[in-house]
């Protein structure tokens, strides 16, 4: 019977056996035997369970990627001790290469793609060397004595999306001190081009020139480029590139302005290593506005020459693409997304009429279909449009958009949105591994995966993207509190509260603080704190009924059932057409015990789409959980509760 867990994955394989054996097959032999009982120990000691040898090398699982490097670690470790007393002729190295993932037990093996993805990686060892995973990185990082460097991104064989591989600094290896404290080049920042425009009103041109770079530069799979979000925060900064490139732990810098005049643009261009101040490139663009995609490949490729990231067919393909040769149309779309940015609902409404007359500027423009998408979902997402009066635009964009070009990570993100908002998962989650195959830094798409994941149950899944996310935008206070949410529904409390410090450091008056200290001393039991907590964030925020109901809620669980009662009052009087209703009503039930009526509006909620299963999924609640309806409510929409 076969059985399916998340799990390391480690290929050790021996180097020159080969070419040993044919020279000297008995010494080949002996030394192969040898170097078999000097490695088993290391398995055992560090809990890997050896699956099997494949000629001279061996498949080891663990259950942990920490304790798999570290075993990678003492392996190599013993055979550099014993190799370094032997004359070369007599040495034999080794290659380990590990990988997480989940694997499928049957009949003493394991199969999946995790085992794939790591005998694909182990060949990029170098001899006496570890390589690991992107996923294994995210896990092991700040954990293991020694540095870990990227050798970025590789085409795997028999792997369709191309990933990040790293390699461990061993101690002995001389080369480990030129790169242990070296942020690669290959991280990198672009902070917002200055706009030395006559008119201080086209602002809004040289951001839309930034997040454009962001865009086209990240087409490089080799380079991991920083989110807007978190370069944004440099905006007009006195600080340095130095300083900059250690806050945020990037290799290099790419600045410059932007001036706008009529249909004259003028673009400057620098890149930087953030370690030196080196100036590493630069260039001066004097064009017409409808060349500006021009300019936009050009400088993605004069990148990509000057940290030696080599394009690859596909990706010169993209990098190279003219999203529209309608000026007018290119300018409202990056106006509709700088107005995006802060989320108003002014801005927002703004933004969808400047999407919409985009499309009619140019009808073919795939990337203001995405636009009108995007601001439709957020619209509905915020309440500041009913969904009904969006759900339709939302649609008929998508399909356009992909049908116009299927290329565009930021449409496929969306549409994964979409579907997990719908509860089709396993659809949402092919779109989301679309995105991100397209664009790897694409940090919101890493966002909404986690989340997706975490409605799934795919704890560890949902964390690794979560960590991905925060790693591209670091100084987010959105990924920062959805860290700290993550562990907070988990039930690791000491880790929610060091990221809620994080949060509370990049953005002191963010509000969801108390909310997030109310999920914290909920997962605690500690029922009297969590609603005093949702108390000052009523007080903030008195007309948002998803938070009266958490409040409501606390009032159940602390025995203030007049309070609760006023709240359900208050709630029965909302419109039947707002969204999260039935929601909110199960959630203030639960809190009062009532779970007759907490289950059948629960129920309602699936059917509107507002559920949130991940609140349920991680509750300590036992006598919800003890109740057959919970299972029903996972097993309406094909998910288990386990």
């Amino acid at each position: 019977m076969s059985e399916r867990r998340l799990a390391a994955v480690m290929f050790v394989d021996v180097v020159g056996y080969t070419q040993l054996s044919q020279s000297n097959e008995e010494l080949a032999l002996r030394m192969l035997d040898e170097y078999r009982r000097l490695l088993r120990p290391n398995f055992v000691e560090h809990n890997g369970k050896e699956i099997k040898t494949i000629g001279d090398g061996f498949l080891v699982e663990f259950s942990s990627a920490l304790e798999s490097v570290r075993c990678g670690f003492s392996l190599q470790q013993s055979l550099h001790d014993i190799n370094s007393s032997r004359p070369e002729a007599e040495r034999l190295q080794a290659r380990v290469g590990i990988h997480v993932g989940d694997v499928v037990h049957s009949q003493g093996d394991i199969l999946g793609d995790a085992v794939n993805v790591a005998s694909r990686i182990e060949p990029l060892a170098e001899p006496g060397g570890i390589c690991i995973s992107q996923p294994v990185q995210v896990q092991v990082r700040n954990k293991f004595e020694f540095p870990i460097i990227s050798i970025g991104m590789r085409q795997l064989k028999n792997v369709d999306v191309p990933m990040e591989v790293f390699k461990i600094s061993l101690p002995w290896d001389h080369r480990a001190l030129e790169e242990k404290a070296a942020t690669p080049r290959t991280r990198i920042a672009v902070l917002p081009f200055s706009n030395i425009s006559p008119d201080q009103s086209d602002e809004y041109f040289a951001d839309g020139m930034t997040e454009e770079l962001i865009n086209t530069i990240s087409h490089n799979h080799q380079l991991k480029v920083i989110a807007r979000t978190t370069v944004g925060r440099y905006k007009g900064t006195p600080k340095t590139i130095l300083e900059i490139g250690k806050e945020i732990g990037v290799g290099t810098v790419l600045e410059g302005s932007v001036r706008k005049s009529g249909s004259k643009i003028r673009v400057t261009a620098q890149l930087i290593d953030a370690r030196t101040e080196d100036h590493l490139w630069s260039e001066n663009y004097d064009r017409e506005l409808d060349d500006v995609f021009t300019i936009q490949s050009d400088i993605a490729k004069r990148v990509s020459e000057a940290l030696m990231a080599e394009l690859i067919p596909e990706e010169k393909v993209s990098v190279e693409r003219k999203a529209t040769k309608n000026p007018a149309a290119y300018v409202k779309y990056i106006r509709g997304r700088t107005l995006l940015t802060n989320r108003t609902q002014s801005g927002m409404k703004e933004a969808m009429r400047l999407f919409q007359e985009a499309i009619t500027e140019d009808p073919s423009y795939a990337d203001a279909y995405t636009g009108l998408a995007d601001v439709c979902y957020l619209l509905s997402n915020y309440r500041y449009l009913p969904k009904a009066q969006t759900e339709s635009i939302r649609k008929d964009a998508l399909a356009k958009s992909l049908k116009l070009d299927d290329g565009l990570a930021e449409t496929h993100n969306t549409l994964a949105e979409y579907l997990a908002n719908e509860f089709k998962f396993d659809e949402a989650e092919k779109e989301f591994k679309r995105a991100i195959s397209i664009n790897p830094s694409y940090s919101l798409a890493h966002h909404w995966y986690s989340i997706c994941l975490l409605e799934m149950g795919r704890d560890e899944e949902s964390l690794n993207e979560t960590k991905l996310a925060v790693e591209l935008d670091p100084l987010s206070p959105a990924l920062a509190m959805n860290i700290t949410y993550w562990y907070s529904r988990v039930g690791m409390v000491a880790e929610a509260q060091e990221h809620l410090r994080k949060l509370r450091e990049l953005d002191s008056g963010n509000q969801f603080t108390d909310f997030l200290l109310a999920i914290i001393a909920d997962d605690k039991k500690d029922y009297r704190s969590a609603m005093t907590h949702m108390e000052e964030v009523v007080k903030r925020h008195p007309y948002d009924n998803d938070h009266l109901a958490y409040l409501g809620y606390c009032f159940g669980k602390v025995g203030m059932l007049d309070k609760a009662n006023e709240v359900l009052e208050t709630l029965r009087r909302t419109p039947n057409s707002a969204a999260g209703e039935h929601h909110n009503l199960a959630r203030l039930y639960w809190g009062m015990g009532k779970f007759d009526d907490m289950f059948r509006e629960f129920d309602l909620a699936v059917d509107e789409r507002t559920m949130l299963f991940r609140v349920l999924r991680y509750t300590t609640d036992d006598q919800m959980k003890a109740d057959p309806r919970y299972r029903q409510l996972f097993e309406k929409v094909g998910l288990s509760p386990s």
